[in-house]
């Protein structure tokens, strides 16, 4: 039977933390027939945390506790505050198109019925980074700010006029920069000198020894603009000049990310043999994926395949950001990696009954019967459109790519 879940979204609060819910099984750089999503995205936590698929521009990060401080003044009970943050998220929008901004605008589409709103997106970003403290939640936020109000019209008059009295933190961070004056009449996601260096040291501080925190704070050589960006999060513009540890840790996500993706090449070709389907220029999609998987093999054998350690690493790492792990999702990758290393030429795992089996049964353990694979939902076969799953695990660079770029437009333009 299949798995389902449901809530009764009587607030906002509780509509945040479902929709957060939902989000961690959806990740849009690859489909996941094989089941894979969770090591994929334990290596995008590791490498980059805090950052989400959902993310268009990293201002939000600054944007959704300026509204929350906006919100909060001059408001006198948890309730109006709420209904200020709702209504400011959409003024943001209308601010931004204002602003001239087009690309990247959370609700620039959906308008008045946005349910999934930036809040939502960026929340766990914020927490990860430490521009709310972990486990807050927005009520909490209001609820601290008129607990500070009372105790600043209560506290005792202090007869030593240096004495200072210290107030129940907010939850905010307390360097956090101050908002525009114009934030909810014409914006645009450019940050200011303060706006990038406040975020620099957040990022560098909650995650030091990430990938993320060493790029915020060392462009790669060349990189000058989105076009000179480095293609990959391996890229050798990014890799020189790591730190040790987090130069092995970059490499074996890389490593895994060309393992994987023959799997998925298999699988399709799996998918090829079983519909005889032909691409536009008459050749069949057998063919296709047959000659992509001799061009990855080559690419896999020059790149290295992950050994036992390099996969105990994994496994450790996986654990530590709590995700699940079962003993079969291991075995699938332990027996694709050695199959890989044992074939003496890419025509061993193409023409492989045993691994086109083996890669037929994992489809159907992880979706069971709306595997594609699965005999009896020839429908699901049919709907395949010649590719699914094709694209190598990036592990969010291409997000990440963007909001470092505004990071570094900062620095040149201060």
């Amino acid at each position: 039977m299949t798995s389902v879940f449901g809530w009764v979204a009587t607030d906002a609060e509780q509509r945040r933390r479902m929709t957060g819910l939902v989000d961690q099984f959806r990740d849009s750089t690859t489909i996941d027939d094989l089941g894979l999503g969770g090591i994929r995205d334990a290596f995008a936590d590791t490498l980059f945390p805090g950052t989400s698929t959902l993310h268009t521009r990293i201002r939000y990060a600054l944007f959704v506790p300026w509204l929350m401080q906006l919100a909060a003044d001059r408001r006198s009970s948890v309730s109006e505050m709420s209904a200020a943050f709702a209504r400011s998220e959409f003024q943001l929008t209308t601010a931004l198109l204002e602003g001239r901004e087009v690309t990247g605008v959370i609700g620039r589409v959906a308008g008045a019925d946005l349910k999934r709103t930036a809040s939502v997106v960026y929340w766990g970003m914020l927490s990860s980074w430490g521009v709310i403290s972990r486990g807050f939640t927005l009520r909490q936020y209001f609820e601290r700010v008129l607990l500070r109000r009372m105790q600043a019209r209560t506290q005792p008059r202090a007869d030593d006029p240096e004495a200072v009295w210290e107030l129940t933190p907010t939850g905010l961070h307390e360097g956090l920069p101050s908002a525009p004056p114009d934030l909810l009449t014409s914006t645009d996601f450019t940050l200011r000198p303060e706006d990038a260096r406040f975020l620099r040291e957040s990022i560098t501080y909650s995650a030091p020894d990430s990938l993320l925190a060493h790029l915020v704070q060392n462009k790669p050589d060349g990189w000058t603009d989105r076009d000179s960006a480095p293609e990959s999060f391996a890229s050798p513009e990014v890799m020189r000049d790591l730190p040790l540890e987090l130069h092995s840790e970059v490499d074996r996500a890389y490593r895994y990310s060309v393992a994987i993706h023959g799997a998925n090449l298999l699988y399709n070709l799996v998918l090829a043999s079983r519909t005889h389907r032909k691409r536009d220029d008459g050749s069949t999609y057998g063919e296709h994926y047959e000659a992509w998987i001799r061009e990855w093999f080559d690419e896999a054998r020059s790149v290295g395949l992950p050994d036992a350690e390099d996969l105990r690493r994994i496994w450790m790492m996986v654990t530590s950001t709590g995700r699940a792990l079962s003993p079969s999702t291991r075995s699938f990758v332990e027996g694709w990696c050695a199959a890989v290393v044992d074939a003496t030429s890419a025509e061993d795992l193409i023409h492989s009954q045993s691994l086109a089996t083996r890669v037929a049964n994992r489809e159907q353990e992880k979706k069971g019967p709306r595997a594609r694979l699965n005999p009896s939902n020839r429908q699901a076969l049919d709907a395949w459109t010649g590719a699914a799953g094709t694209g190598r695990n990036t592990f969010r660079w291409g997000i990440v790519r963007d909001h470092l770029q505004d990071l570094y437009d900062a620095e040149a333009a201060s």
